[in-house]
């Protein structure tokens, strides 16, 4: 009886997770979390759904959210490559053009490449170019945009942990908007052992420390030569709006 019980709970979680992420990945309108099951509750209000019964179904998807974050952060960034009035820029990084520009091309890791803007770019400038994304959506349009620009991308479905980074193998690794934790000691070890020595890792995204902790980001990258640093409100590619931005260049002795 006991069996019987979770298998059908878990067969009504999925089915609400079906029907809350074929609604999503057409009408929904990415935000947070609290925002997507509000409006994903007024609709189902909307099509005439008891009040009880929405209530079960947006706890099934908060339950199944909870048990497969993977899932849901693939589902959140599929929608926004498809989402038309999306607020991200589709130009390469200013900052990383001027700081590439600066080096010889060799092999290059684009971390959460997106749709390939920055992939795009440094292909083009002469670098031999992989790239990683948990959304299967933004690789479909990278690839896509990589064979009309006459370039060649080596592209794989991924999360940061799943990743194979490798020793010693990259000149230049990109962290654009890639929404890395910087304090995950043991990932930005995996990303520093991963570089040649003398390769670049260039850091672009939402920055500020703690309160009370001057210097704490800058702190943590004592061990590469800082060839450029800055933490300044200024207009995010990812958003369009003014925000405190971190941004980085760093080499591996």
């Amino acid at each position: 009886m006991a069996i019987a019980l979770l298998l059908f709970t878990l067969l009504s979680g999925d089915t609400a997770w079906k029907q809350f992420s074929d609604w999503f990945s057409k009408e929904g309108t990415p935000g947070a979390p609290t925002d997507v099951l509000r409006a994903y509750s007024k609709k189902l209000e909307a099509e005439g759904v008891a009040g009880d019964e929405v209530r079960t179904r947006v706890k099934d998807v908060q339950d199944y959210l909870a048990a497969h974050p993977r899932e849901g952060l693939a589902l959140h960034f599929n929608r926004i490559f498809t989402w038309k009035a999306a607020p991200f820029t589709r130009e390469p990084s200013a900052f990383l053009r001027r700081i590439a520009s600066t080096r010889k091309p060799g092999r290059a890791l684009d971390i959460a490449m997106g749709q390939g803007r920055n992939s795009i770019w440094l292909a083009k400038a002469g670098w031999t170019v992989s790239g990683y994304d948990i959304s299967d959506e933004a690789l479909r349009q990278a690839n896509a945009l990589a064979a009309e620009a006459g370039v060649q991308l080596d592209t794989k479905l991924a999360a940061h942990d799943e990743y194979e980074l490798g020793a010693a193998q990259w000149d230049l690794i990109v962290m654009s908007y890639a929404f890395t934790n910087l304090r995950d000691t043991a990932y930005m070890k995996r990303v520093q052992d991963s570089l040649k020595p003398g390769g670049l890792l260039l850091v672009e995204g939402f920055g500020g420390g703690r309160p009370g902790e001057p210097n704490q980001i800058l702190n943590a990258f004592l061990s590469y030569r800082i060839l450029y640093f800055e933490e300044l409100p200024d207009i995010a590619d990812w958003g369009q709006m003014k925000a405190p931005l971190l941004r980085m260049a760093l080499e591996k002795p």
